[in-house]
């Protein structure tokens, strides 16, 4: 009697063990089963314009901060080409002037290195000199290789572009395949056209 009562016993047992185990089981799964309910929701991505600095529109995700937008490239399209302004190169070169311009005395050693060297010619008989003041900064001046006299010109922070034998300058080209940076307020593309009567570079606008 005692074996049997033994017996019924472990069962009884394993039993109880079972049933607590199931409900243990179950509760974990309703418990996950909640927590995947209550998942917040991802923001769906709302295609619109998400920066307007007129001739820039940026279209893309709207639920994305502004400030995490790092940089905006923006083409240059010249409005107008180095071989619209064509001259005659010329071989001549009189001596370096420095008292013809303010700036002649005071950067005396790199204006001469410029203008000592043959290949930097601009708009057929002149010499465009440059020298860094900083960073982003680059002055520049304009040296008439008839007279020797030195003349002022736009300065640049990111360099300049120019050809022998055309009057066109642009100040700040772009370096990457025609864009540039909008973030770089000093380095926005210009074009420039010597005006050889006044000795001025006059800054040419696209036409609207």
């Amino acid at each position: 009697m005692s074996k049997h009562f033994f017996c019924l016993a472990i069962l009884l047992l394993f039993l109880s063990c079972t049933d607590k185990n199931d409900k243990i089981f179950t509760s974990e799964i309703k418990s996950d089963t909640t927590k995947s309910y209550h998942k917040k929701e991802k923001t769906k991505p709302l295609f619109d314009t998400i920066l307007n600095e007129g001739n820039v529109i940026l279209y893309g995700d709207t639920t994305i901060q502004k400030d995490k937008i790092r940089r905006v490239l923006i083409k240059f399209e010249p409005y107008i080409a180095f071989d619209d302004y064509k001259v005659n190169i010329e071989n001549v070169k009189a001596k370096l002037d420095l008292d013809s311009h303010e700036l002649g005395k005071q950067f005396r050693t790199v204006i001469r290195e410029c203008y000592n060297d043959s290949e930097n010619l601009f708009a057929g008989h002149y010499t465009f000199a440059t020298w860094g003041c900083g960073s982003p900064c680059q002055m520049n001046v304009l040296i008439d290789r008839r007279t020797g006299k030195i003349y002022d010109a736009p300065d640049s922070s990111v360099g300049s572009e120019y050809k022998k034998n055309s009057r066109m300058l642009i100040i700040n080209p772009p370096e990457e395949e025609n864009y540039y940076y909008n973030d770089c307020i000093f380095c926005k593309p210009e074009i420039y056209i010597l005006n050889e009567t006044t000795k001025k570079f006059e800054k040419k606008e696209p036409l609207q």
